[in-house]
């Protein structure tokens, strides 16, 4: 199911018709299943994919592929949540992410829409000018490539509104994910099947049966990259969060409303974005039901004739972090990407490779399922 009626996949792939053997099975045609599938067969794995419909379906497919650091948080509260040095890493980590999806997109000449455009977080009053002066103080700290706006510097990059500061960060950028991972998979060779469900698993001798309506995958391991119908209990852990995004119709007034390609950013809890995309005004809001009333606020003056609508929901763990890790003996998970789901998703690929093989980092020790007691390490922590 294609869910962005801007930006559809081009490239099919077959559905398994045959019985086969790999090292391991990744389920799951999103971001993360791709990530891990494509960092898996670098490492020297024989990899399958198999997804249930198609490649880039609901949630990577309606993403707006904005390409920000860490995993859903501002800086600050990250580091509420993490720990300094943990947020710091994860910080850092994400933008060599960042670079490294820009590189491979343009390198492989993928038809994404890749773009390295920046973004500037805006302050709408007082409190929210705190915030701002508090995130660049601690971006600051960490050396991140940060510049504090003043309120007549913001309204520079857009007139429409007046904002009190902002926040740029120039290294932000974009990218539609689902045609991203789909030209990843071409470009690689990756062996992917669509329509391709899941029917269920069985531990065989020293690996796993994934058995399929017309062919049954014999592997050694199996990668869960899927956050539809989790398994294990992991849908206790997960918040489930709705977008929904709006595209004008091509209008000359684009350079009117943005002088220069930039994602404005707001700062509540369900923020809204804001920016162009080639000759069409974008609004993409996470509170649903007030699209009307954003429009006006966002666009005054200027009318957005709506051409296109859509949006998806997702799962989100409640700590902001994904779940990634052992569930038991030759099963891993890699679910739960959360608000950066498309940086988290492919930090998790460069991380998968090492974590099958049982080498702990930071990332695995923070992603594992057994902060919330699952599989089979969760169960050893709860045992203690």
């Amino acid at each position: 199911m294609q869910c962005n009626p801007l930006w559809p996949v081009g490239h099919r792939f077959p559905t398994l018709e045959r019985d086969l053997r790999k090292d391991v099975v990744v389920v799951g045609g999103g971001m993360a299943g791709l990530a891990s599938a494509y960092q898996l067969k670098e490492a020297g794995y024989d990899v399958a994919l198999v997804e249930r419909e198609e490649v880039g379906g609901p949630a990577t497919g309606a993403s707006s592929g904005v390409l920000y650091y860490g995993s859903g948080t501002n800086l600050v509260p990250a580091i509420g949540l993490f720990g300094e040095e943990k947020a710091g890493l994860l910080w850092k980590e994400t933008a060599r992410v960042i670079s490294d999806i820009a590189r491979m997109a343009r390198a492989g000449k993928i038809d994404c829409g890749i773009r390295t455009c920046g973004s500037v977080m805006v302050a709408k009053n007082a409190r929210e000018e705190a915030e701002i002066e508090r995130e660049f103080s601690a971006a600051k700290r960490l050396g991140l490539p940060v510049r504090l706006l003043k309120g007549s510097e913001v309204h520079d990059y857009y007139p429409l509104k007046e904002f009190t500061s902002g926040l740029a960060f120039d290294a932000v950028g974009q990218v539609h994910p689902a045609r991203f991972g789909a030209g990843v998979a071409v470009l690689e060779g990756l062996e992917v099947y669509e329509n391709t469900p899941m029917l269920g698993w069985k531990n065989e001798g020293d690996g796993v049966s994934v058995m399929t309506p017309k062919g049954v995958i014999s592997s050694s391991k199996v990668l869960l990259a899927t956050n539809i119908e989790p398994l294990y209990g992991l849908a206790d852990y997960f918040d489930v969060e709705s977008s929904v995004i709006l595209a004008s119709k091509p209008t000359p007034r684009v350079r009117d409303v943005f002088p220069e390609e930039k994602i404005f950013w707001s700062m509540e809890d369900k923020y809204d974005l804001v920016y162009p995309r080639g000759d069409r005004l974008i609004l993409e809001l996470y509170a649903l039901g007030e699209e009307e009333e954003k429009l006006r606020y966002y666009f005054p003056g200027v009318e957005f004739e709506l051409e296109k609508q859509w949006g998806e929901a997702w799962a989100k763990p409640r700590d902001w972090f994904p779940i990634v890790g052992r569930l038991e003996e030759d099963v891993f998970a890699a679910v739960g990407m959360g608000d950066q789901g498309i940086i988290m998703s492919w930090l998790t690929g460069l991380k998968i490779p090492g974590i099958l093989e049982g080498k702990g980092d930071w990332f695995a020790d923070m992603s594992s399922p057994a902060r919330f007691g699952i599989g089979k390490e969760g169960r050893e922590v709860l045992r203690s």
